[in-house]
């Protein structure tokens, strides 16, 4: 007798994971941008450069589309895959004939390829707004350590964890060097960060998109009182090509979020990076409801609520 699949993603079922399941927090989720959320209606200062690392295609091709909609003048695109970045760029033309893109070949675990980066942006814009990394890797599905390939966790780990280290390494400073500027630093992080059980708890993810986001915290600490605003936001169950490569069969049915949703959330925090310099440091879900979010803003600063931690 064949084995029954999974019904639950952690503790939640898997009928509820993506949008609903983000509803436990907010009292209304999305699949995909709502009005407040609609990039159209969104006017950037000028001028506004954004990077984003991993902008080859999905959800990173999603962000670069969001900040163009909303007006960014300059956006550099980042990956290893420069034939995906030429189509993202093209996109990012037809959407906005008056945006300057800028197509870099990076790859995110490597500190030197990153410190490029960062100097290719410098040089070609003298200016760095909003720093987003999407750059990720998964690997396929292991619930076991046992039963996981040594050389798979690794790459897992620099691809999520030390490649962000180095984005945040040699690309904050730029943003902080910006006169001005929104200095925002994002990561695309998980809430399989938070998972230890069920049908998608691969550890070698897991595992690499807690550590993300424990750095992210630390960024926090270390440059919000520098004017930098940073968070991790998941940005939805989308039916990205890693997670249609990676993701077990039954789980693809739950992937229905938007790609755009991500890039859109992202806008919105960081369009006015002061107005919402509370949510640096946190966990964040693109699901959520930004108006819900903000009227919980009392208690999120009370609290200090969506950020990793011992319960004891």
């Amino acid at each position: 007798m064949a084995s029954q699949a999974p019904s639950t993603v952690g503790d939640v079922p898997l009928a509820q994971w993506g949008a609903a399941a983000a509803s436990r927090f907010t009292s209304k989720a999305h699949h995909e941008p709502n009005a407040t959320l609609d990039t159209t209606k969104v006017k950037l200062p000028q001028p506004f450069v954004v990077c984003i690392v991993g902008a080859s295609r999905g959800i990173g091709a999603g962000i670069a589309h969001s900040y163009v909609k909303a007006g960014a003048s300059g956006i550099v695109l980042a990956s290893r895959r420069i034939a995906g970045l030429e189509e993202t760029a093209a996109r990012c033309k037809e959407l906005n004939p008056n945006v300057e893109t800028e197509v870099v070949a990076c790859d995110i675990t490597s500190s030197e390829s990153v410190a490029e980066l960062g100097e290719k942006a410098k040089t070609s814009f003298g200016r760095l707004d909003v720093v987003v990394v999407n750059s990720g890797y998964s690997g396929p599905v292991r619930l076991k350590v046992t039963e996981t390939d040594p050389t798979t966790f690794k790459n897992v780990i620099n691809v999520n964890y030390v490649g962000t280290f180095h984005c945040a390494k040699y690309l904050i400073p730029l943003l902080l060097e910006t006169k001005a500027g929104a200095r925002a630093f994002i990561a695309v992080g998980s809430l399989a960060a938070l998972i230890i059980r069920g049908g998608i708890a691969n550890t070698q993810y897991c595992v690499s998109k807690a550590a993300q986001l424990k750095l992210m915290e630390h960024i926090h600490e270390q440059y919000s009182t520098s004017g930098l605003f940073s968070a991790s936001i998941h940005p939805g169950a989308v039916a990205s090509e890693m997670a249609k490569e990676d993701a077990p069969e039954f789980f693809k049915s739950a992937l229905v979020d938007s790609p755009e949703l991500c890039g859109a959330f992202c806008v919105w925090l960081t369009k006015g990076a002061d107005k919402r310099a509370w949510l640096s440091g946190r966990m964040l879900s693109a699901n959520w409801d930004a108006d819900d979010l903000e009227m919980k803003k009392a208690e999120i600063v009370e609290k200090d609520l969506l950020k990793l931690r011992l319960t004891v």
